[in-house]
């Protein structure tokens, strides 16, 4: 069976992406910024807390997601399964953005008083409450619209991250287990096409040990 392409990112596109993302709300960045660099899923985005993200460590907690059910509105759950319940290292850069996003949302907090919903969430609406999970989606939509960028869906920017640790050379078990893989070969059957390259560069060094120099 033919497998569906991965839809992602090339390395220059997501510098693009980076580029134009800073003409906009720091919100909107802290949203893309955090998805590109942790690789995780558009609930558990959603469902970070302000406690989940340790700043000294340079750490995301991935514990829980929201869900949205018509009728019934936004809930939290618990994560997919065991193994997506993980720590994930994130990068200074996206720390600084998260930095100047948490500083806007207390400025918002105390300009709004009692109007404030105070969600507890990472990211929320312009008035604290809890963010829908297809809003970011949507973000990301306005600005691949805005910028004329390749068009993408919110959960390519995860396959982008991960391709772009593959591409790096990162063992395949420290992936799988940062992007919440319940095993190292769900990553190998999904990703295989990007570790294509790699198989090969391990034929060319194996290569440099077996040739025999003519003398």
């Amino acid at each position: 069976m033919h497998k569906k392409e991965i839809q992602c990112y090339s390395p220059e596109e997501v510098e693009q992406l980076v580029t134009v993302l800073q003409n906009e709300p720091i919100k909107y960045q802290a949203v893309i910024m955090l998805a590109l660099d942790s690789g995780c899923r558009r609930g558990e985005l959603t469902g970070l807390t302000w406690q989940d993200i340790d700043f000294d460590k340079s750490t995301i907690n991935i514990n829980k997601v929201t869900q949205y059910v018509a009728g019934y509105g936004t809930f939290e759950k618990s994560t997919k399964s065991d193994t997506s319940n993980r720590v994930v290292y994130i990068t200074p850069t996206t720390l600084k953005v998260l930095r100047r996003y948490k500083k806007e949302q207390d400025e918002n907090r105390l300009l709004l008083g009692s109007k404030w919903q105070n969600s507890k969430r990472v990211f929320t609406t312009d008035y604290g409450e809890d963010m829908h999970p297809d809003r970011p989606y949507k973000i990301l939509k306005q600005i691949i619209k805005k910028y004329q960028l390749k068009d993408i869906t919110f959960h390519g920017l995860r396959h982008t991250s991960i391709s772009l640790q593959i591409s790096s050379g990162i063992q395949a078990q420290i992936i799988s287990k940062r992007a919440g893989h319940s095993n190292v070969s769900i990553t190998h059957n999904i990703y295989s096409h990007f570790f294509d390259s790699g198989f090969k560069e391990v034929a060319d060094k194996m290569d440099s040990f077996l040739q025999v120099t003519s003398l």
